[in-house]
């Protein structure tokens, strides 16, 4: 058996964890290791690097791709007569984080977030799990770090939003204009609602999509603005 060159093991492992969009942090805690050590793996400076086997599995690579022993990686889940593939030419996958808290489309919960330079949750109860999207369709945001997911309750948004729907809150839009559909908390905590600004005043409309709500005018200092959602998702029947 081959001995890997120096760099094969810190050139594999920073290729294999930006495929799967982790951080150190998220990597060393997965495999009871500290972000220094996985750090000191990646610039070369782990002269006997330890738990590499762990750090295969959570990558889902093959220890021998990371050890340069195998050209390729091999996707456990593929049919054996398939041809293996380079993780580093899959189409680069951006996450989303979806949190652990609800929107009501009445009242709903509170949204307290701290967050990592990445944007991501510190609190892990804060999470619930990932939506990952081909980096193209992500492409015209200026910075994914400020985009969250979180499920909707109720009906008053429907049929634009039904109850279960997920939506996607770019949350460094919490400024108004324009006129859109906002997550907001104006004393009953987090909903989700359309706003359309008052010409020639200081109010701002909360419009349900559903006929059967009706419409409140606030002032614009009453209501605050989390962020603005630009997308979502929701099975159809």
């Amino acid at each position: 058996m081959k001995n890997p060159s120096p760099t094969v093991i810190p050139d594999r492992l920073i290729a294999a964890r930006e495929h799967r969009q982790l951080s150190q942090a998220d990597l060393a805690k997965m495999v009871g290791m500290s972000q220094q050590a996985i750090g000191a793996i990646e610039s070369g400076n782990s002269k006997r690097p330890t738990k590499l086997h762990d750090i295969a599995r959570a990558l889902r690579i093959d220890v021998d791709y990371l050890l340069g022993l195998q050209e390729f990686e091999i996707d456990p889940d593929a049919d054996a007569e398939r041809p293996a593939r380079s993780i580093v030419k899959d189409p680069p996958l951006v996450r989303v984080p979806d949190l652990a808290i609800f929107g009501g489309m009445g009242g709903g919960g509170l949204v307290e977030l701290m967050a990592d330079e990445h944007g991501m949750p510190l609190d892990p109860d804060q999470l619930r799990g990932y939506w990952s999207f081909p980096e193209y369709m992500m492409a015209g945001f200026r910075s994914l770090r400020h985009i969250y997911a979180w499920e909707v309750r109720g009906d008053s948004m429907e049929p634009t939003l039904a109850g279960g729907s997920v939506v996607f809150v770019d949350m460094s839009q919490d400024r108004l204009p324009p006129d859109d559909i906002y997550a907001i908390d104006y004393g009953d905590g987090l909903m989700v609602k359309r706003l359309k600004l008052v010409p020639r005043s200081d109010r701002v409309s909360v419009i349900s999509d559903n006929e059967r709500y009706g419409v409140d005018e606030l002032l614009r200092e009453e209501v605050r603005v989390y962020g603005r959602v630009v997308g979502w998702f929701q099975w159809r029947k």
